[in-house]
Formats: C-alpha cells, sequence, structure tokens
C-alpha cells in the first residue's frame, strides 16, 4: 500500500522543504521506491534537486504543465516524474501560483490532487508519497492535506514552530480537515534547525509533552543544508557525517512509526 505524507506548515523558514527532500532521499537509499511531489510554487524543493523547469522552459505554459497543474485543474494528467537521487519527482514552477486563483473561484478543485493520486496509488509503483506544500493556511495547503493519509510537522524549537505545529496538529484533530479526508492523522513531528541552547531544549521538552513524542531532532549545521541547496544534493548524499547519520535515523524513526519495512 502507498503511503501518502504531505509536508507541512505555515510558517516559512522551518526546513519544511529540506525535511522533505531528505527524507525521501534516505527513505530512497533504503531502497524505496519513492515519488516527491513539489506543490509550492517558490520551487525551492524542486532546486535544490537540481530541477529548475522555469529555467528550462521558456514558455510559462510549458513549465506549468509539468507541475501538478493541470492534474488538479482536470485539464490533463500528472507528468512524468523527473528520476532524482534514486527517487521520481514532480517539480514545482512559479507558474503554480496561479493555480491557488484557481481554486478560489472553484472549491471543489480542492480534491483535484486527491484524484490524482488515486490512479498512482492504484498502479502501486511506490511505497511512499511526499508531497511539499507552501507555508500557508491557504487553499494550496488544503489541496495537499485533503490528497494525504498523514501529515508532517517539521517543528524547530522556537515560538514559531511551537505555535505553527500546535495549530495544525489541532486543525487536523479536530475535525476541520478531516471532514473532507476522515482518515488523515498527525504524524510525530522532526525538531529542526536545533542548536544547542537552553531555551531549544526547553522548547524540545514542550513539543514532546505535547505531541508524545518525535521522530527525532535535525541539529542546526549552518555550512551543511545552505551547501546542500546550493550543490543541489540532498544531505544524505551529499555528506558521509553525523548530518548523513541524523537524516537516515529520521527515515528508520518514519519506517517504525508508519509500520512499513525496508525496500528491497
Amino acid at each position: 500500500m502507498t503511503l501518502t505524507t504531505t509536508v507541512h506548515s505555515y510558517a516559512g523558514g522551518v526546513a519544511k522543504s529540506a525535511t522533505a527532500r531528505d527524507l525521501s532521499a534516505a527513505l530512497a537509499l533504503l531502497g524505496h521506491r519513492v515519488l516527491l511531489i513539489d506543490a509550492d510554487h517558490q520551487a525551492d524543493l524542486s532546486v535544490s534537486l537540481g530541477v529548475d523547469i522555469d529555467e528550462e522552459f521558456a514558455n510559462a505554459d510549458d513549465s506549468f504543465g509539468n507541475t501538478i497543474g493541470p492534474a488538479v485543474l482536470g485539464t490533463g494528467v500528472l507528468p512524468e516524474a523527473r528520476r532524482v537521487f534514486g527517487l521520481d519527482l514532480i517539480p514545482s514552477s512559479v507558474t503554480l501560483y496561479n493555480l491557488e486563483k484557481e481554486l478560489k473561484a472553484d472549491v471543489s478543485m480542492v480534491v483535484g490532487l486527491r484524484y490524482a493520486l488515486d490512479e498512482v496509488r492504484a498502479a502501486g509503483k511506490y511505497d511512499f508519497i511526499f508531497i511539499d506544500t507552501n507555508p500557508t493556511l491557504g487553499d494550496m495547503a488544503t489541496l495537499a492535506l485533503l490528497a494525504a493519509d498523514r501529515v508532517l510537522l517539521p517543528i524547530p524549537p522556537n515560538r514559531k514552530g511551537m505555535r505553527a505545529g500546535s495549530f495544525i496538529k489541532s486543525r487536523v484533530e479536530k475535525g476541520h480537515y478531516q471532514r473532507l479526508n476522515p482518515g488523515l492523522s498527525v504524524l510525530p513531528p522532526v525538531i529542526t534547525q536545533t542548536p544547542n541552547t537552553t531555551l531549544a531544549r526547553q522548547y524540545m521538552a514542550e513539543i514532546e509533552s505535547v505531541f508524545g513524542t518525535t521522530l527525532g531532532v535535525i541539529k542546526q549545521r549552518p555550512g551543511l543544508y545552505p551547501s546542500a541547496m546550493e550543490r543541489a544534493t540532498p544531505v544524505p548524499h551529499l555528506d558521509q557525517g553525523e548530518g548523513k547519520a541524523e537524516v537516515m535515523a529520521l527515515a528508520e524513526a518514519f519506517l517504525k512509526v508508519t509500520g512499513e519495512r525496508h525496500g528491497s
């Protein structure tokens, strides 16, 4: 069975895209079949994997056609995924910004991605699908959450991260999203961008008290993560030290919580 997870936070700068990228790459290294979908018009995830379709195509319609846009609108199908670092990627484009306007005009379209992915899941090609959405509580986030089985929250140990994570957890568990997606549930969060400070440790304890447990801690590494973005390489492929070990441990924890086994 294919498990679909949306990596989400309405707060920007919490390592959302980096978490989606690195966890997907780590699971692929462990032998799993992974589809990663960039649903954020900023396209930071796609660019951090070396795919920039806004540079690749001169025509905006061509760029849009290589995103989830046509499948959501019902005017086309999901594009052929790009093979990068052992996983499949459906990239994003700045043109995906226009999709939000369409969703506002016809709210029924917020289930468009869910319907498109039903066909992908039925084909049984992937073990995991991850969706990276933009930092918002708007229609694009709803689109991604209604298409998912699980929500993964990256939460840095600070007030901004804690507030965003707690709010989304409440919105999911108290029925805001479950009315349209009854099976949606919240995974234990990932604590990201963690400095070695007393305040950070206090927030980490608070996060654990609210969520019960976490999938792990990703430390603040000012050299590694900017380098991964600039070099368009996921951390598990770029680093062979503690940074990679943290991400691989996150993947193992994710597999344990979701009840999945290693791939072949």
